[in-house]
């Protein structure tokens, strides 16, 4: 006995859902089929919103799997596909529409529309003048409504694309904004908005998972990190609105255009892509390690072992009665047992080695102001004195003056010369585009795509490079040893300190002699071969950092 496949299909989602017409006119009258033919239907085969336009239920939805299955054979000669009208199965141009029929019925599959109640095959080679005709009539009326639709849908678009450039589209608005009906603009949601300001801000310290757990413990929504990819594809933080429009080829949505200056920005642009090449430099960096409880060591990632460049473990202890929290720095080598490196060293003595080298900057930093003559004159100190106090005034201005930048930024001058130049060829393109009638060549089609493809690399690159240029350009405000004591203090403090050693490549290699209680450090700057300072300081095992006014940081790392 034959058997028989529904075939259901619409456009939209919003067509399908229960009780709408086009889920309920389609599958209806299957049962009429079975009282009729005593024909059973075994399967309702059903593609949600896929178009037929432009033949994407054949090429990826699930009418592929049902021709596929008619061509080996598991649905068999005499077997019957049911659908509402032959508009269901193809709206493509007649060419291409008879082409797939005719690969269904030349199988000995039979095809019947609900509509009308006619059944095709290739059973009465008679009929197949009336087959190709009825089918070819139906087909080309299909494609042509849609083809009508379809213009009418993008001329539509293309307008209220357009006006989102001077008026408000819609009244939706991202988390962050509310739309002021008395004002008919667009408002920031203060308390929302603040939200959004302190992820960006974690972001350029910390991984998406870390911002979020910190802005959950008081936020109103529950943040994920959905919505972080979203606020940083959509850019809406910045004011921007993110336009989506229907591909035609399968109906899906697909990014148009940004609109800037469409919101109230909740944060600047600076802030915005340095947070975002944050994120991105972290993801690339491929590095290993967690870190540390509440960001204690500040030498993560830039700190290793004098004697086998490996890098230092950070290891919190609690000793004595009173259970204070020691910090240690460790040779991987010896945590991992590849040798027996002694290298473990208190993290307060590297702390305090590295005050040391502040404060031996800091106070020698003005030292240089006398003129050579006055130098001569002056007896206080030897001329290899005041080179070394020249050397050492240099060496603090590299290491926290603001980092030369014209590198980078004549970098981007010159990739946004090449977008304006990009855009303008784009937009050449589309008025041609607009004077063709008729089919359109592909190599122009081609032309179109690559340099849209272009201007979206090009956006992607000068993004990259403000954000790594705005964390590069960032200072910290240090002048005393005092200064580095108070951004210890606080978590955001500890995490700026690492973040400026890393963007500027500052890097310490440590080594200590335990019977002296002497710790060395070696600090350089990748790409600076000039800098390459060697600081050493002698400690007390108790209260070692005493000379700086505190005993120890066992107040800090808790």
């Amino acid at each position: 006995m034959p058997r028989a496949y529904a075939y259901v299909r619409w456009s939209t989602a919003e067509q399908g859902e229960e009780g709408r017409d086009s889920h309920d006119r389609q599958t209806t009258p299957l049962q009429a089929f079975t009282a009729t033919t005593g024909i059973p239907v075994v399967e309702t085969i059903i593609d949600k919103g896929v178009s037929a336009f432009k033949g994407a239920n054949a090429r990826i939805g699930q009418l592929k799997g049902l021709l596929d299955r008619i061509e080996s054979g598991e649905i068999e000669r005499g077997d019957y596909i049911i659908v509402e009208s032959i508009d269901r199965l193809t709206r493509q141009k007649l060419n291409d529409s008879v082409d797939l029929i005719q690969s269904i019925l030349k199988k000995g599959v039979r095809l019947h529309t609900v509509i009308d109640q006619k059944t095709y095959s290739h059973d009465d080679p008679s009929r197949d003048l009336e087959t190709l005709l009825m089918v070819g009539v139906i087909a080309k009326r299909a494609h042509e409504e849609s083809d009508t639709k379809s213009k009418r849908l993008k001329s539509s678009w293309l307008k209220k694309r357009d006006a989102a450039e001077t008026t408000i589209i819609r009244k939706q608005c991202p988390y962050g904004l509310r739309y002021d009906e008395e004002a008919q603009a667009f408002a920031i949601v203060e308390d929302e908005a603040q939200e959004i300001r302190d992820i960006f801000e974690n972001l350029k310290y910390m991984g998406i998972l870390e911002s979020i757990k910190r802005v959950n413990q008081y936020s109103k929504r529950r943040w994920t990190r959905k919505h972080i990819d979203e606020l940083i594809k959509n850019k809406s933080p910045i004011g921007v609105l993110s336009l989506r429009r229907r591909n035609d080829e399968d109906g899906t949505k697909i990014f148009d255009r940004y609109v800037p200056g469409y919101y109230p920005k909740i944060i600047d642009e600076t802030e915005f892509d340095a947070a975002v090449s944050a994120v991105k430099g972290r993801f690339n960096e491929r590095k290993s390690g967690r870190r540390s409880p509440n960001n204690y060591n500040i030498f993560r990632h830039c700190i290793q072992c004098r004697q086998h460049k490996a890098g230092m473990l950070f290891n919190l202890q609690g000793l004595g009665v009173e259970k204070k929290r020691y910090a240690y720095l460790v040779c991987s080598n010896r945590a991992e047992r590849v040798c027996e490196c002694d290298n473990r060293i208190r993290f307060d003595l590297v702390f305090g080695t590295f005050l040391a080298f502040v404060k031996q900057l800091s106070e020698n930093r003005y030292i240089d102001e006398r003129t050579d003559k006055k130098r001569k004159d002056f007896t206080w100190f030897s001329q290899d004195n005041y080179k070394q106090m020249d050397a050492v005034n240099d060496a603090f201005s590299r290491f926290f003056s603001v980092r030369d930048t014209s590198a980078p930024k004549e970098e981007i001058r010159a990739k946004k010369a090449q977008l304006m130049s990009e855009k303008t060829a784009l937009e050449m393109l589309d008025a041609s585009l607009a004077q063709f009638d008729g089919l359109i060549p592909k190599t122009f089609i081609k032309r179109i795509a690559d340099t849209e493809a272009r201007i979206t690399a090009l956006e992607v690159e000068i993004q990259n490079l403000e954000g790594s240029l705005a964390i590069e350009a960032e200072t910290l405000e240090v002048t005393t040893y005092q200064d580095i004591l108070d951004l210890y203090a606080t978590e955001q403090g500890r995490l700026k300190l690492n973040t400026f050693f890393i963007s500027r490549g500052i890097t310490f290699e440590v080594n200590s002699d335990k019977e002296s209680n002497m710790v060395g450090l070696q600090i350089k700057i990748k790409g600076d071969e000039k800098f390459n300072l060697y600081t050493s300081q002698f400690f007390t095992t108790k209260d070692p950092l005493t000379p700086f006014g505190i005993p120890d940081l066992s107040h800090i790392i808790k």
